[in-house]
């Protein structure tokens, strides 16, 4: 047994597995304004305790069962004592009213999930970052029907990374996601393990999912687009909580950012200005630490940052961040979103390593090497009134496949828009960015990802210019229905049509856009 892991983990013994519940977050007493000073709690008197969603981790085993997920309908207090209409997944010990628990496994296990819905409508469960089978991927055809279970093996065969788990219904994606189908999936390995950094969730490894909420006068959440072709909510949430604060240690402090607005983007910033570093965005750690004082992330984009707050004992800092303004007459342009009080006690042990990654990613080279040719294109359009998305001038069908790609092979994906200004996500893969309309991306974009943004137009941008970005992808598993390690598909493998597939999707992460038909199905086989 590794005693680093049974210290900072308060496991619960079941059938011979060892599961940890909420690991130290009691500890950090965020619902509690203990040890903090009387100028704390006055700043922060109008704000409430951050909600840490309960984690699921089996630290000891390799090949184990998750409790059982249940998705249910649910009531939920955003406001106190103001029940609002939600979905929330559940396990038998943990009621989680809006989103789910946060699901933590290691490289090299092997998970058994099961996934309950307990709503009256399909549901699915894509497993958005994962390297996985396309029979796992839990895309628009793996629907989950009212009182059925979806049983998967999952073996995770991937590096240390911040991942999720969202719906993924065709046409109800943004309505599923945005009423509370959602939580993190997190990654470690054996290197991650020990580096050093902050790693004691809800204590000093804060998940910090950020989202936009519309209220009606009953305070209860309304999906509603008022007219426009995708949602902006009025009211900025971090984990389902409502101006939230944190209370932390001094010293350092990681942040697990994930931007789980429908549609939003946000660039994060420190109110005092101070500069923070980047560690890993969405398919794991940089090579180095990238200090920067903005990072903008688009829908479905996470990144990792760490700040030092040695010398804040007794402050408050507050996240910000630039985003869309709803109504140009009086929306804010920079809001908060959430607020950090530092106690005056103790650093717990963590540092910022110089080198993150064990194996080097040598982007120049990458890039150097790639293939000369654009492999596909993507155009990403719409018609006139925004109602209708398209990709290659074709809306999303789902009996379609609209490309078949080989199994480990390096291609050059292509991805253009004449608006630009959207997140494209593949699923079953992480790519590294070649260039955004024919530059190198920044640092902190140079590492693994599995969403690359157009740029927004510039103010006086020529009508007719097309927003560019390459990406250098490869697939390490196929979309077979069937497990091809254990059946014989002799002669299945040539047979490329939908029937013998659950396809991969491609397409942009705007959930309006995705439901009204941004968005392409391939197949990865085996050439051989």
């Amino acid at each position: 047994m590794d005693r680093r892991n049974f210290i900072k983990y308060g496991a619960t013994l079941s059938s011979g597995l060892a599961f940890s519940s909420v690991g130290l977050s009691a500890l950090n007493s965020s619902g509690s304004s203990e040890g903090l000073n009387y100028q704390q709690k006055k700043q922060i008197s109008e704000y409430n305790p951050l909600y840490i969603p309960p984690l699921l981790y089996n630290p000891f085993a390799k090949r184990y069962r998750m409790p059982t997920l249940y998705v249910q309908d649910t009531l939920h207090e955003f406001y106190p004592e103001k029940k609002s209409p939600a979905t929330g997944l559940s396990t038998l010990q943990h009621h989680c009213s809006y989103f789910g628990p946060t699901i933590k496994v290691k490289q090299g296990d092997v998970v058994d999930f099961s996934i309950v819905n307990l709503r009256q409508e399909p549901v699915t469960n894509h497993w958005h970052g994962l390297h996985i089978p396309g029979r796992l991927d839990g895309g628009p055809h793996q629907m989950i029907q009212p009182g059925e279970t979806w049983n998967i093996t999952m073996p995770i065969r991937q590096e240390a990374a911040t991942c999720w788990y969202h719906d993924h219904t065709c046409g109800k994606t943004a309505e599923h996601v945005y009423f509370g189908h959602a939580g993190l999936f997190l990654i470690e390995d054996t290197h991650s393990a020990f580096l050093g950094i902050p790693d004691i969730y809800g204590v000093n490894e804060i998940p910090v999912i950020v989202h936009d909420k519309l209220f009606n006068t009953n305070f209860e959440q309304i999906y509603d687009l008022r007219g426009g072709p995708i949602f902006l909510g009025d009211s900025i949430l971090v984990n389902g909580t409502i101006k939230p604060y944190c209370k932390v240690n001094p010293g350092w402090v990681r942040l697990r950012i994930l931007n789980g607005a429908n549609d939003r983007h946000f660039d994060f910033y420190f109110k005092d200005g101070r500069s923070f570093y980047v560690i890993a965005g969405d398919g794991g750690f940089l090579n180095q630490p990238v200090q920067i004082d903005q990072l903008t992330l688009y829908s479905g984009e996470r990144a990792e940052i760490m700040i030092d707050l040695s010398q804040d004992g007794g402050g408050i800092i507050d996240l910000m961040a630039k985003t869309i303004v709803v109504d140009p007459g009086g929306g804010d342009l920079f809001v908060k979103i959430m607020r950090l009080a530092i106690e005056d006690s103790f650093e717990l042990p963590a540092a910022l390593p110089s080198r993150l990654r064990k194996k080097w990613i040598n982007w120049e080279e990458e890039i150097k090497s790639a293939p000369q040719v654009i492999s596909r294109s993507f155009d990403l359009s719409s018609n006139s009134t925004l109602t209708e998305m398209y990709i290659n001038n074709k809306a999303y069908d789902m009996k379609v496949i609209n490309d078949i790609v080989p199994r480990g092979v390096l291609e050059v994906w292509e991805v253009k828009s004449l608006r630009g200004g959207h997140p494209f996500h593949v699923h079953g893969c992480s790519f590294l960015v070649m260039e955004i309309d024919d530059e190198p991306p920044p640092d902190e974009f140079k590492g693994w990802k599995d969403t690359v943004v157009l740029p927004l137009p510039e103010p006086g941008t020529p009508v007719g210019k097309y927003y560019k970005a390459k990406i250098l992808v490869k697939f390490d598993h196929t979309t077979y229905r069937a497990n091809t390690s254990n059946q014989n598909i002799s002669g299945l493998k040539d047979q490329k049509e939908l029937i013998y597939h659950f396809p991969y999707m491609y397409h942009c992460h705007l959930l309006e856009h995705e439901d009204k038909g941004m968005m392409g199905q391939f197949i990865v086989y085996d050439e051989a």
